[in-house]
């Protein structure tokens, strides 16, 4: 089977480790996956930025059409009150146009379905994001972060909105004044819009180190020797770096946001700080003081939180799993 998948690759960035992903194993599973315009092409496989010229050209050849939704804006987005412009294209493809839609996670499906609308014709499933479990594994080959016995701390992701730092920046802050223990923040990724001073703004300090880009290829080397992944992000709805994270054995410390206690487990291999409502109207107050008596609850048991994450990553998120998956999704559109 011929699917197109229009879309531009990033190096870094959710949407373009899936597809980079999506294409070599589907191309495994016999078919083939373009992401630049063909003809023959039988199934179009629609991500957010696809643009809609394509999805009105498959309408009209009567070519199946796979809807792929992951987040969507609201008020509290960078779209702000202008946020059903910025969901139209989604939401008429949603309702009008594809032919099946395949959700990221049951909080995917949730805001998904607030914003944009129910299918009436029930042509949906849930599959979550893969991880490649022999690239991202807690054994193999480190890159020591740091000399001594000081705690090392990771996140990583693109950077845009200031809730994916700032908060862990002022929780550590807690943690340094309470626990007096030596530790570094390694901080993965580059910063954009309301994001992109926040390096320079924390430049002085010393405990944080800004590593910039890092390919997907060489993170595992690095969450290898760290001793957990933090992760502040608003209403994440299956994001790579948390499975990636944890197929690597690090404990997750988090906000139990979006699909946060969907796709770990609280108290397990991971602590997650309680949140009230949806934020989709306005941004989170976080307790970061709670944060970081959850990153010292971790710490203090650190091995059982790696071992459990490592497992679930195994268990449940095998990028095998969700290539099976979404070929099963497009097989089934497709005969439609």
């Amino acid at each position: 089977m011929k699917i197109f998948l229009p879309i531009k690759i990033d190096d870094i960035g959710g949407t373009s480790i899936f597809s980079r992903k999506f294409k070599e194993g589907m191309e495994n599973r016999g078919h083939v996956v373009q992401f630049e315009p063909f003809d023959d092409y039988d199934v179009l496989f629609v991500v957010v930025s696809c643009p809609f010229k394509y999805v009105r050209e498959a309408k009209r050849l009567k070519k199946p059409i796979i809807q792929r939704l992951d987040g969507v804006f609201y008020p509290s987005t960078i779209s702000g009150w202008l946020y059903p412009l910025y969901n139209l294209k989604a939401k008429i493809i949603h309702r009008f146009f594809s032919n099946h839609t395949i959700y990221q996670s049951h909080y995917s499906q949730y805001c998904s379905e607030k914003f944009l609308g129910k299918r009436k014709d029930g042509n949906q499933s849930l599959v979550y994001n893969g991880v490649d479990l022999k690239k991202f594994t807690a054994e193999g080959p480190a890159k020591k972060l740091q000399e001594g016995d000081a705690l090392s701390f990771v996140t990583a992701s693109r950077f845009r909105r200031k809730d994916q730092i700032v908060p862990i920046i002022e929780a550590l802050t807690h943690f340094k004044e309470t626990t007096k223990k030596p530790f570094t923040l390694f901080v993965a990724g580059t910063f954009t819009g309301a994001a992109a001073t926040v390096p320079k703004d924390y430049a002085h300090l010393p405990w944080i180190k800004f590593m910039g880009k890092v390919s997907n290829h060489d993170l595992p080397a690095y969450y290898r020797d760290a001793n957990a992944f933090l992760f502040t992000h608003q209403n994440p709805p299956c994001p790579n770096n948390i499975i990636e994270a944890m197929a690597c054995g690090l404990p997750i410390c988090g906000v139990d946001d979006g699909s946060m206690s969907e796709l770990t487990s609280p108290g397990k291999n991971s602590e997650l700080i309680p949140t009230k409502g949806d934020a989709f109207y306005k941004e989170r107050n976080l307790d970061t003081q709670a944060f970081s008596r959850n990153l010292e609850k971790i710490i203090a048991d650190q091995t059982n939180y790696s071992k459990i994450s490592a497992q679930i990553a195994k268990d449940r998120f095998d990028i095998e799993t969700m290539l099976d998956l979404y070929d099963e999704a497009i097989r089934k559109a497709s005969k439609k």
